[in-house]
């Protein structure tokens, strides 16, 4: 059981989490939303189907935002000089090799899609609330959500730039 729990973090934090944050943005336009995430009370407590369906929507989100992740964290990074420099994967046949290399993903790979998908996701939701709440965002908001945004950035930099030389020490 403690494999499965080890594998499972590293999705749990790439991708259900980045989607919880932009599915709690999407409860400022949307009352159904806002049910599945209600805590008022013991009456309008959360639900079975409230936790399920909120689950399996952060999990989608979280896919979602992996792509536009994709499509503007990772050409960011590559486009300032953050890089695999040719990673032989032929050399994941050996056990040990390919283990090294799981351990690469989970310790550094997991963590910066965490930090950019994150990134994403409260980028967006904060866009949503800015747009869509009744009352907007103060200054302090508004300095917290930017300076979260530039530590996640800085973060993912940094975990991916980690993950490429660890990963290619290991396929070399």
């Amino acid at each position: 059981m403690k494999d499965l729990t080890d594998k499972n973090f590293g999705l749990i934090i790439a991708f259900l989490l980045p989607g919880f944050l932009f599915l709690w943005g999407l409860s400022y336009t949307s009352d159904e939303v806002a049910s599945w995430l209600a805590n008022a009370g013991l009456k309008d407590a959360p639900t079975i189907g409230g936790f399920l369906y909120s689950t399996l929507a952060s999990l989608s989100l979280g896919l979602l935002i992996s792509a536009v992740r994709w499509a503007v964290v990772d050409h960011i990074h590559y486009c300032t000089g953050v890089r695999d420099h040719g990673m032989n994967f032929a050399n994941l046949k050996d056990k040990d090799r390919f283990a090294a290399f799981q351990g690469a993903v989970e310790n550094h790979y997991r963590y910066y899609q965490y930090y950019a998908n994150t990134l994403i996701a409260i980028m967006a939701a904060f866009a949503i609330h800015v747009f869509a709440a009744h009352r907007k965002p103060g200054l302090t908001a508004w300095v917290v959500v930017i300076l979260a945004c530039i530590a996640l950035f800085w973060g993912s930099r940094d975990a991916l730039k980690k993950y490429y030389d660890r990963a290619g020490q290991i396929l070399a």
